[in-house]
């Protein structure tokens, strides 16, 4: 009998990793944990983007992050400037610099700030320019470390998160999916104790493990190639 897994990604953000489950066999249901609220383009935003051409490096830390951003800057700039390096924290990510045109560097594995900062393009930083583009909250780890590394650093948010006002575990789900630390405050009060979670990387799973006393098997990264793996030691 196959297992039933609730993936809690975002809505439009959950189609490949859905295909992927159920070409290994599982069925699939998804409730968003999480809306995604894109954030008005401020006058000094569209400041800080019309200067793009002075940037060394524009990183993008999440697909969102990369399709609202790049959606403004493509109102200033008819074509993209040329000697930016653009990077993508991950693959999704780096897709949707593909789709305008652009070619992203991103790590080989990883797919966090951590990996982020082994890019040979971000090691001598001494008087450049570094734009993050992000969105409300996270880790100040990358802005920190690119600062130390002698960059000027700049920051633009252009979304929130906030909790999905519907979501439920529908009966009959064997394992649910949770690929951020705000996915699981928006959800872990709605658990049941012994269903299984799939956790994206240690900062997720410790968070996890401080609210969730059932079982608990950790994927290498949010990836989605890593998460069917996890969920398939788990719930072969």
């Amino acid at each position: 009998m196959s297992h039933t897994v609730l993936i809690t990604r975002p809505q439009g953000q959950h189609h490949q990793l859905q295909q992927q489950l159920a070409g290994a066999g599982y069925r699939v249901v998804h409730r968003p944990a999480l809306q995604i609220v894109p954030l008005p383009v401020t006058d000094a935003c569209r400041r800080t983007l019309m200067d793009l051409d002075l940037f060394h490096a524009v990183i993008f830390i999440s697909r969102n992050a990369a399709r609202l951003a790049l959606d403004a800057m493509a109102d200033l700039w008819p074509q993209w400037p040329v000697g930016v390096h653009w990077l993508a924290v991950g693959q999704a990510t780096g897709a949707e610099l593909q789709r305008r045109q652009l070619t992203p560097t991103l790590p080989d594995k990883g797919f966090n700030s951590e990996a982020l900062l082994t890019l040979p393009c971000l090691q001598h930083l001494q008087d450049k320019r570094v734009l993050i583009c992000r969105g409300e909250g996270g880790r100040g780890l990358l802005a920190e470390a690119l600062h130390g590394r002698g960059a000027t650093v700049s920051s633009l948010v252009f979304y929130r998160r906030q909790p999905a006002t519907d979501f439920y575990v529908p009966d009959g789900v064997d394992a649910v999916m949770i690929t951020s630390i705000e996915s699981w405050q928006a959800v872990a009060d709605s658990l049941p104790a012994s269903l299984l979670v799939v956790a994206a990387g240690e900062r997720v799973a410790a968070a996890v493990r401080a609210g969730h006393g059932g079982p608990l098997e950790v994927a290498e990264t949010a990836h989605d190639e890593d998460m069917v793996q996890a969920l398939q030691r788990a719930l072969p």
